[in-house]
């Protein structure tokens, strides 16, 4: 099993001479409870991995940003915050994204939350909206002209921003991650809101690593014997990394029933070899192709044995008087 990793973007301009979403902030009073947890997996149920993906933890690959209508071509990946909304008369944008690659292909995505530090505000309530993105982008050269524009409209998911309070806010993204595992075509979110407040988060180069944005992944591998056909398996739970998938057809033998051929009381006698009487016995009992046959045996060793005559004739349920050869597990098809 592999462990989760979360990559989150937003870019701020960070100079206070520019334009942009580096704005100055109000005091925060409280942080996200307790400190973060170390990236390892730990047990849900059988085969489930659960994974905190955040800035500074290893194995994480995190990049944030924001984005400033009255910037166009500014990009800032190094500022402490992120915004949404209206702020200083122009529309802001953020975007996230979260490295998935570790999730192995056909995984089941148990739970995905985002979760971000939002900073004292007043004015009212508010309603961030969550969106995929459908472009690549960067934290380094993430623009408003380059990348302001480039996500689905289609909410998938919603943030209240509060008012007056400084808080952790969460926002479910399992059906996202399970998305972008399925389909590998992960390039993040973005957040936006009316303009008609303006949200602040802390961003991934917060200071203090508790209010950096975290999420939080839990995911179930596949295995060979989950009932779905994934992991490049060519049947359900078998083939590719799985065991060999079992022949495509029609046993026609019971356990312990065999074909041969009339004769001596020992070896094949007319059929030859065991494949001959394994294609004889398809062929009387109406189909044209042997998939597979299994080992012969003697019939004194097996239940019940039909001897040929010839190719098209048979005596049925000959029964196990002697060693004459018999081949059982004949699996047969048109």
């Amino acid at each position: 099993m592999k462990e989760t990793i979360a990559t989150a973007i937003f870019v701020i301009p960070a100079m206070l001479g520019l334009a942009g979403c580096s704005a100055p902030t109000t005091a925060e009073t409280t942080d996200f409870s307790g400190e973060p947890r170390e990236q390892t997996g730990r047990a849900k149920q059988a085969l489930s991995v659960c994974v905190d993906v955040q800035r500074g933890l290893s194995g994480s690959t995190v990049e944030d940003t924001c984005l400033d209508a009255s910037a166009p071509s500014y990009s800032d990946g190094a500022a402490i915050a992120f915004y949404t909304g209206l702020g200083n008369g122009s529309e802001r944008r953020s975007l996230l994204k979260f490295d998935l690659g570790f999730i192995p292909a056909g995984s089941v995505i148990d739970s995905a939350t985002l979760k971000l530090y939002q900073v004292w505000r007043t004015g009212g309530e508010s309603t961030v909206r969550v969106h995929k993105v459908t472009a690549p982008w960067s934290e380094a050269t993430a623009t408003w002209a380059s990348a302001a524009g480039s996500y689905d409209a289609a909410v998938v998911a919603t943030i209240l921003a509060r008012n007056e309070l400084t808080s952790v806010v969460t926002a479910d993204l399992t059906a996202v991650v399970q998305g972008w595992s399925d389909a590998g075509d992960n390039h993040g979110i973005a957040l936006e809101e009316d303009l008609v407040l303006n949200t602040e988060f802390r961003s991934s180069d917060e200071p203090i690593a508790a209010r950096r944005p975290m999420l939080s992944v839990c995911y179930t591998a596949p295995t060979c014997d989950d009932g779905i056909q994934n992991q490049g398996e060519s049947g359900v739970d078998c083939g590719g990394p799985c065991a060999a998938c079992p022949p495509v057809g029609v046993m026609i033998t019971e356990p312990g029933e065999a074909y041969g051929h009339h004769g001596s009381c020992d070896g094949w006698n007319g059929c030859g070899d065991a494949a001959t009487c394994a294609l004889w016995a398809c062929e009387i009992n109406g189909y044209s192709q042997l998939v597979s046959h299994g080992a012969g045996a003697p019939c004194t060793e097996l239940d019940n044995c039909h001897l040929f005559f010839t190719q098209n004739a048979i005596e049925w349920s000959w029964g196990t008087f002697c060693g004459v050869s018999g081949v059982t597990d004949i699996v047969c098809s048109n």
